[in-house]
């Protein structure tokens, strides 16, 4: 007898494509797919007639901690991450402590924090800012750390706007390439902005009085992006190392890292969902809009939008801080960058994907949580092949429901797509074979999750 059967479901296979069959899971993992009426006993038995079920999505890109306590965050966030069909998130882990003999040494805590908070699996990101942590990076290796945060943006005056200090300079950076490039499961992030660049243009748009988001887009301009897209791929093939750019949301640095792959093909992309729903020119959603680097165009949208169809963007990251409606007041300059999206990500890519551009399913079910699963060295997630953990998304394609961030749990008190209308939602969330969120409901406890070693 199994413990759990998903019955008269389609199936979204990342590899495999759409198709009619069952779910058989035995102690949290897919012990076998089912020929359609093959009925197996089992303790439970779920009826998802007319529902398509994904692999859980693994959202790779949150900050946790950067407002409140790491603690707080993970407990809530992690619970509205729940409601939207998201089974495994990833938080870029940061701070700044000169003081303590050993970078980091607060891991252990931020470990058994996952484990008694978490309501679904979770794995950290490393920020490199020191050199101290920098000659740490074997250790955090041996830690279960497969993957490390590396901000070409944010130095000098720029990191104080987020409260940052960074000392990484590119010769730094180099080295810890080098280092990585030696493991090869491990993964450097980058953040790609030229604080230089980015400086002079900020001072620029504010000696001219404006005030948008528009002028957020011409104070940290594309171009500033794309350069050092075009450096840190080129650092990454000197040294062998895995890359991964993060929220690329502009034309030109997309065309940059795929230049560039073409002769170093160890190159990731990631967008998110705000640079596929928001532009500059949407001032009716304004300050709650700013995030670094901003939203752009209409024309970078759309390109975005042909990325992710065609193969050329790998992933999807929502960039998700727990910020408050409060903490965006006053001018653009003024008001935080940051804002919330775990729950809407899977809906945003089977509404606006799916239903209105035609994105298949398929390629939804591999940005979303297949090629997370690659490039972070997760193998027994992001599948529906058997011996996977069984973290799985039963979804209505037809269900279209409100965005209404209220009703997420989540500490954000807004949410930059509020009001709009998205077809296709999550109605189960299953975190190795147990329900954790059904019908909009978190229905899991704190301590679900485990912290996931890579």
């Amino acid at each position: 007898m199994i413990d759990l059967l998903i019955r008269n479901g389609l199936l979204v296979d990342p590899v495999d494509g759409v198709y009619a069959g069952d779910i058989g899971v035995q102690n949290g993992r897919i012990a076998a797919i089912y020929a359609p009426g093959f009925e197996p006993a089992a303790r439970e038995a779920i009826d998802a007639s007319g529902k398509y079920v994904f692999p859980g999505v693994i959202e790779p890109h949150t900050h946790m901690g950067f407002k409140r306590s790491f603690a707080e965050d993970v407990r809530s966030e992690s619970g509205a991450a729940a409601i939207g069909g998201i089974t495994t998130f990833m938080s870029f882990h940061r701070h700044y402590q000169s003081a303590r003999p050993m970078p980091y040494d607060d891991f252990p805590e931020l470990r058994e924090t996952i484990e008694q908070e978490s309501h679904i699996d979770m794995g950290i990101h490393l920020g490199i800012l020191t050199e101290s942590q920098l000659r740490e990076l074997e250790r955090y290796i041996d830690w279960g750390v497969s993957s490390f945060k590396f901000y070409m943006a944010y130095r000098g005056a720029d990191g104080k706007t987020v409260g940052m200090i960074n000392e990484i300079d590119d010769g730094v950076m180099f080295e810890g390439f080098q280092v990585l490039g030696r493991h090869p499961h491990t993964q450097a992030c980058v953040h790609c902005e030229n604080t230089e660049i980015i400086a002079r243009h900020v001072a620029r748009a504010r000696a001219e009085g404006r005030d948008s988001l528009a002028a957020w887009n011409a104070a940290r301009p594309a171009f500033a992006e794309a350069e050092h897209v075009r450096r840190a791929g080129f650092f990454a093939e000197l040294t062998g190392a895995n890359l991964y750019y993060v929220h690329i949301g502009a034309e030109i640095g997309l065309e940059e890292a795929l230049r560039h792959r073409e002769r170093y093909d160890r190159l990731t992309v990631e967008t998110c969902p705000h640079y596929l729903m928001v532009c500059e020119d949407d001032d009716h959603i304004g300050n709650l809009a700013k995030v670094n680097p901003p939203v752009r165009t209409a024309a970078d949208r759309e390109r975005m939008w042909s990325g992710l169809a065609n193969g050329e963007i790998a992933t999807v990251g929502t960039d998700h801080c727990a910020t408050t409606r409060a903490q965006k007041g006053g001018t653009i300059w003024e008001a935080a960058a940051g804002f919330p999206g775990m729950t809407t990500l899977l809906p945003v890519l089977l509404s606006d994907g799916y239903h209105k551009r035609g994105l298949p399913l398929q390629r939804i079910a591999q940005v979303t949580s297949y090629n997370v699963a690659r490039a972070f060295n997760m193998p027994h997630k992001g599948t529906l092949r058997v011996g996977a953990d069984a973290d799985l998304a039963i979804v209505d394609l037809d269900l279209e429901q409100e965005v209404r961030p209220q009703d997420y749990g989540s500490a954000s008190d807004f949410s930059i797509l509020e009001g709009q209308k998205l077809k296709g939602w999550p109605l189960r969330t299953i975190l190795r074979g147990k329900t954790v969120a059904i019908d909009g409901r978190l229905v899991g406890s704190p301590g679900d999750g485990s912290f996931v070693a890579r």
